[in-house]
C-alpha cells in the first residue's frame, strides 16, 4: 500500500514524463532537422528528405530564402529520388521519370520567380515653378496611363488567387492519398513526387502573387504622386504667351473632321444597305461594312469632343488674356460638354462590344475575298478600340479644362455673384449625379424601362392624389359645418365620389409613369372581370352597394337606422367596402354595404328628423281612465326630448286593449332628433316617471295572480269562485293526488 501511494505522487509523475521525453527525443530531433536559420542547415550536413517518408515539415527543410541554396538542395533531392526510381519497373519507372522532369521544370520556374525583384524604384517626378495648360494635360495623360496599367496586375492577381486555391485543394487531396498508400509501394514514390511538384508550383504561385501585389502597390503610389503633382501644377498654372487663335483654328479643323466623318457614315450606311439588299448577302462584307460604320461613328464622336476641347482651351486662354466675351455663359458650356461626354460614353459601350465581337470572328475557311474582308474588319475593329481610348482621354481632358476655366472665372468674381455662380455649378453637378441615378434601368415592362426616377414619380403622384383628396374632403367637412349645409347629405356624397375619382385617376396616372399602357383597356377589363368572378365578387359587390347608397340617398351619414338583426345606431362613415355604425353604447360596428341593399333597413331620420314613439303600459281593472290619462301626461312632461307644445304633435294616451289582467294603455309621444336616437332611454324615463305618478294617485299596476282552492275532507261540492282581478284556478287534492 505504501509503495503504491508513493508512485502516485506528483514528483514521480514528473520523472515519468522526463523519461518518456528522453526516449523519443532522438526521433523528434531527426524530424526537426534542417530548420532554416539553424547551423545544421549548412550544405555539408543537409540530407534530402526521402520521397516515401515526407514529414510534416519537409518543405521547411528545403529553405527557399536563398535561390542558390534552394537550387543546391533541390538538385540533391532530385538525384536521390532518381536513384529511388531505378528500383521501379515498367510503366511506374516511365511515369516517375515524367514526374521528375516536370518537377525540375517547376523548380526552375520558382528560382526565376525568386530572383525577380519584387519592386522597382519609382522615378521621381520633376517639379516646376510655373506650369502651362499643355503641361498639366500631359500630366493628366500620364496619370491615365498609370491608371490603365493597374488593370493588368489586378487581373493577374485575381487569376493567381484562383490558381492558388485550386493548388491548395490539390495538395490536400494528394496528402490524403499519400498517407493511405503503402510506404513500400511504387505508388508511394509517384504520389510523393506529385506532392513535391504541387508544393513547388504552389510556392511559385504565391511568389508571383506577391510580385503582382507589389507592382499594383507601386502603380498606385505612382498614381497618387501624379495626382499630387497635378494639384501642384494646377495651383501654379499660367497662360503664358500662347496664341488662342491657333487653338480656335484647331477647333475649326476638328469640326470639319466631324463633318467629314458624318459624310463617311452616310456613305457606309448606303453601302451596308446595298449589301443587305442583295439576294445573296456576303457575311464577310456585311461584317466589314458594319465595323467600318462603327469606326466612322467613333471618329465623328472623337472629332466633336476634340472640337469642344479646343474651344474650352481657347476660352481659357481668352479669359486670361482679357478677350473673352463678357456674356459668356460658363454654366451652359459645362452642361453642353457634360451632355456630349455622357452621350459618347453610352455609345462607347456599344462600339466596344461590337469591335470585340468582330475580333473574335474567325476567318472563313474558303474564299480569298471573304478572308480579306474579315482581316480588314479585324483591322477596323482594332482601330476602333484605339479611337475609343483616345475618346476617353479627350473626354477627361475636356472636363478638366472646363473645371479649371470655371474655377478661374469664379475666383475673379466677388460678393453675391461669386456665391450664386458656385451654387449654380454645385446644383448642376448634384442634379447630374441624381439624374444618372434616377435614370438607371432596373427592369423593363414590355419595351418601357422602369427606373428609380419613374418609381419615385409614381409614388409622388399617388401621394399627391391622396393629399388632394384629403384637402377637398377637409374643405367639404368645413362647408358642412355651416348652418345652411348642415342637414344636406350632398356634401358627404360629393366628398366620397371625389375621393374615388381622384384616387382612381392617380392610380392610372402613376402606373402610366412606369410604362403600363392602358390603351388596350378592354383586355385589362376582361382580365379584371375574370378575377372579380372568382375572387373579388364580394369586394366589388360591397363597393357597388356603397355607390348605390351614396347616389340613392337612402342612407346618409348621421342617420339613425335599425336593421332586421336588431342593430341600431348612427351612421358614421360610408366607406368603399363597409359602413360604420355607432350604437348607443358607443360601439362601432362595421357592416358590409351589401347588407343595406339586400335586406330591409329602417331609417328613423330619412325624411323627418322627428318620430313618434309608442310606449305601452297597463293598469288594474276598475281604475279611473281619466286619472290614468292625466298621470301618463304628467309623466310624459317630465321626460326629456318629448315634444309637448308642438301643435298637432302633443302627447296622447289611448286605451288599446282589454288584457287578461289589465287595461292596456299606450302613450303616443313625438320626440325631437336627439330623442329619435335614444328610444330606450326615453322609454325607461317614461316608465320610471309613470310608476311614480300612478302610485301617487293610488292606481294599481296589475300583475299575474293565481287563486288556489284546497279541498280535503269536504263534500264534493264546488265552492263558489272568489271574485278577483287576477286569474283563477281550482286545484282539487284528494288522497295525495292532484286533479
Amino acid at each position: 500500500m505504501r509503495s503504491t501511494r508513493k508512485l502516485r505522487t506528483p514528483r514521480n509523475y514528473l520523472l515519468l514524463v522526463i523519461l518518456l521525453c528522453m526516449q523519443f527525443m532522438p526521433a523528434f530531433a531527426q524530424n526537426l532537422q534542417l530548420i532554416p536559420g539553424d547551423e545544421s542547415t549548412s550544405p555539408e550536413s543537409w540530407q534530402p528528405p526521402d520521397v516515401t517518408e515526407l514529414s510534416v515539415n519537409w518543405w521547411q527543410q528545403v529553405d527557399i530564402s536563398s535561390p542558390e541554396r534552394f537550387r543546391e538542395r533541390t538538385d540533391q533531392f532530385i538525384s536521390a529520388t532518381a536513384e529511388q526510381l531505378k528500383g521501379l519497373g515498367g510503366d511506374d519507372f516511365v511515369e516517375g521519370q515524367k514526374l521528375l522532369t516536370g518537377l525540375q521544370g517547376q523548380i526552375d520556374l520558382l528560382i526565376l520567380a525568386l530572383q525577380e525583384p519584387a519592386t522597382k524604384p519609382i522615378e521621381p517626378i520633376s517639379t516646376q515653378d510655373i506650369y502651362t495648360l499643355d503641361e498639366l494635360l500631359s500630366l493628366r495623360e500620364q496619370w491615365r496611363e498609370v491608371q490603365g496599367q493597374q488593370r493588368v496586375p489586378q487581373a493577374r492577381i485575381e487569376e493567381l488567387e484562383r490558381q492558388a486555391t485550386l493548388l491548395e485543394q490539390r495538395r490536400d487531396g494528394l496528402l490524403r492519398q499519400y498517407n493511405s498508400a503503402d510506404s513500400q509501394s511504387p505508388a508511394r514514390i509517384l504520389l510523393g513526387l506529385q506532392r513535391v511538384s504541387a508544393r513547388v508550383e504552389f510556392e511559385r504561385t504565391l511568389r508571383q502573387l506577391d510580385i503582382q501585389n507589389n507592382k499594383l502597390l507601386d502603380l498606385r503610389e505612382q498614381s497618387e504622386a501624379l495626382n499630387r503633382q497635378m494639384e501642384f501644377a494646377d495651383s501654379r498654372l499660367e497662360s503664358g504667351e500662347k496664341d488662342w487663335h491657333e487653338i480656335e483654328n484647331q477647333a475649326i479643323k476638328a469640326g470639319m473632321d466631324a463633318s467629314a466623318a458624318a459624310e463617311s457614315m452616310a456613305t457606309l450606311q448606303q453601302q451596308l444597305l446595298d449589301v443587305l439588299s442583295t439576294d445573296d448577302p456576303k457575311p464577310s462584307l456585311e461584317l466589314l461594312r458594319k465595323q467600318q460604320l462603327t469606326r466612322a461613328a467613333a471618329e465623328q464622336s472623337l472629332a466633336l469632343i476634340q472640337e469642344n476641347l479646343f474651344q474650352a482651351r481657347a476660352h481659357w486662354y481668352r479669359f486670361h488674356s482679357g478677350t473673352l466675351d463678357f456674356n459668356f455663359d460658363i454654366k451652359a458650356s459645362i452642361e453642353e460638354s457634360q451632355e456630349l461626354v455622357q452621350e459618347t460614353g453610352e455609345q462607347i459601350e456599344v462600339w466596344t462590344a461590337a469591335s470585340r465581337t468582330t475580333l473574335i470572328t474567325p476567318l472563313p475557311a474558303s474564299g480569298l475575298n471573304a478572308q480579306q474582308n474579315t482581316v480588314l474588319a479585324h483591322t477596323a475593329a482594332q482601330e476602333t478600340l484605339a479611337i475609343i481610348t483616345r475618346i476617353e482621354g479627350s473626354s477627361d481632358d475636356l472636363m478638366l479644362v472646363q473645371r479649371i476655366l470655371t474655377s478661374d472665372m469664379v475666383d475673379v468674381q466677388s460678393g453675391f455673384r461669386s456665391l450664386w455662380t458656385r451654387l449654380t455649378i454645385i446644383s448642376s453637378d448634384v442634379g447630374d449625379g441624381l439624374s444618372n441615378i434616377l435614370d438607371f434601368n432596373l427592369f423593363h415592362i414590355g419595351d418601357a424601362p422602369v427606373t428609380p426616377g419613374a418609381i419615385i414619380m409614381m409614388l409622388m403622384i399617388l401621394l399627391f392624389g391622396i393629399a388632394l383628396s384629403w384637402f377637398l374632403r377637409h374643405l367639404l367637412v368645413r362647408l358642412k359645418k355651416r348652418q345652411q349645409f348642415a342637414k344636406s347629405p350632398v356634401v358627404y356624397t360629393l366628398g366620397r365620389i371625389l375621393h374615388y375619382i381622384i384616387i382612381i385617376t392617380a392610380v392610372f396616372a402613376a402606373l402610366g409613369t412606369i410604362g403600363l399602357d392602358f390603351t388596350n383597356f378592354a383586355l385589362i377589363a376582361g382580365a379584371l372581370s375574370v378575377g372579380i368572378g372568382f375572387g373579388l365578387q364580394s369586394i366589388v359587390n360591397n363597393f357597388v352597394s356603397g355607390l348605390i347608397l351614396l347616389f340613392e340617398g337612402s342612407l346618409r351619414v348621421g342617420d339613425y337606422i335599425e336593421l332586421d338583426s336588431g342593430l341600431r345606431g348612427v351612421v358614421r362613415e360610408i366607406n368603399t367596402r363597409a359602413t360604420v355604425i355607432n350604437t348607443n353604447d358607443s360601439v362601432d360596428v362595421v357592416v358590409p354595404n351589401s347588407e343595406f341593399v339586400t335586406t330591409r333597413l329602417t331609417n328613423w331620420t330619412l325624411r323627418e328628423p322627428m318620430a313618434r314613439l309608442r310606449i305601452g303600459f297597463g293598469v288594474a281593472y276598475g281604475s279611473d281612465k281619466d286619472t290614468v290619462k292625466a298621470a301618463a301626461l304628467e309623466a310624459a312632461s317630465e321626460v326629456e326630448f318629448i315634444l309637448l307644445h308642438d301643435v298637432g304633435r302633443e302627447p296622447q294616451v289611448r286605451l288599446v286593449n282589454y288584457g287578461d289582467s289589465s287595461l292596456d294603455f299606450q302613450l303616443l309621444a313625438w320626440v325631437n332628433k336627439s330623442g329619435v336616437r335614444r328610444p330606450e332611454r326615453i322609454r325607461a324615463q317614461f316608465l320610471w316617471a309613470l310608476e311614480t305618478k300612478l302610485r301617487e294617485k293610488g292606481i294599481e299596476i296589475p300583475f299575474p295572480q293565481r287563486d288556489l282552492h284546497l279541498r280535503s275532507g269536504f263534500p264534493e261540492k264546488a265552492l263558489p269562485a272568489e271574485e278577483g282581478s287576477g286569474d283563477q284556478a281550482d286545484i282539487e287534492i284528494r288522497s295525495g293526488k292532484v286533479k
